[in-house]
């Protein structure tokens, strides 16, 4: 029973790290369509800036947790305007974002592999390691509590819904598509480096730890559904809850897990595209 309990713990906190990354997708695509693999690299940047302030600089947690978001806020802005705004006024094809945003992707892996040494990086416990997989879930319910609330009961949140469902029909009636798109971007980039930070001290910072994080988290966006914000966090939890009850359960080594990711995500594809919760 205390292993199950164990497990059943470990997986929910897994399940939120994937849950914050498929939002991060999630903030971006809906507004504009765009699917921004570039999300994995995000919350490497965000577990670099944990190393660099929490562990070299030593800052308190609570500010240094505040900076690497205001950090990422700008990263994801930043991007919007080079890789993407100018594209979009030009009227370039969905498929041309896209591209760029793979492009940035290069360029934040090798930004950080030339500026950080190869080994990987410790990053400190918020709350000591006993407690560091509550401290996720509690941060990540918050977060999704924070997004859910945004969209259903504010003004600014209805605008991006509005543009979600068609954007030159809300351009018509007022809305600034280019402040939804940064701010989609801004607020993707926020959610990834939250998730790399808050995962970083289990697995430390590396510069290759984007490339899986990308995969899970586009994973649970595919099985939650891209219509919902609840669905990326559900998507996370059956996720890590198939991945750890597979190593532990599973007669098959426990590299094999691996590729529990991507068996989903091929069968979801395949039989159930919309995910499980369909869009309102």
């Amino acid at each position: 029973m205390q292993d199950f309990l164990e497990l059943t713990v470990s997986a929910a906190a897994s399940g939120c790290i994937y849950g914050l990354i498929a939002l991060a997708y999630l903030l971006m695509i809906r507004p504009t369509g765009i699917i921004n693999f570039a999300v994995g690299e995000w919350a490497m940047v965000g577990a670099f800036g944990g190393y660099l302030l929490l562990s070299k600089f030593e800052w308190p947690y609570p500010l240094g947790m505040a900076a690497v978001l205001v950090f990422m806020l700008v990263i994801g802005w930043l991007t919007e305007r080079i890789a993407v705004r100018p594209l979009v006024e030009r009227g370039a094809p969905l498929l041309a974002p896209i591209l760029a945003l793979l492009g940035m992707l290069v360029v934040f892996r090798e930004a950080i592999s030339v500026s950080f040494a190869p080994d990987p990086h410790p990053v400190p416990y918020a709350l000591g390691i006993q407690r560091q997989s509550f401290f996720i879930i509690a941060v990540t319910s918050v977060v999704f509590i924070g997004v859910w609330l945004f969209f259903e009961r504010t003004i600014a949140g209805k605008s991006f819904e509005a543009v979600a469902i068609h954007r030159r029909a809300a351009a018509l009636m007022g809305i600034n598509l280019s402040r939804v798109t940064a701010l989609s971007f801004a607020a993707g980039a926020g959610a990834a480096g939250l998730a790399g930070l808050l995962v970083s001290p289990n697995v430390s910072a590396h510069y290759l730890m984007g490339v899986p994080l990308a995969i899970q988290g586009f994973t649970a966006l595919v099985i939650g559904g891209v219509g919902r914000v609840e669905g990326a966090l559900l998507g996370g939890l059956l996720l890590a809850f198939a991945e750890q009850l597979t190593v532990r359960y599973a007669p098959i080594p426990a590299g094999y897990a691996q590729g529990v990711p991507l068996l989903l995500l091929m069968l979801f594809l395949l039989l159930r595209p919309t995910g499980l919760l369909r869009a309102k």
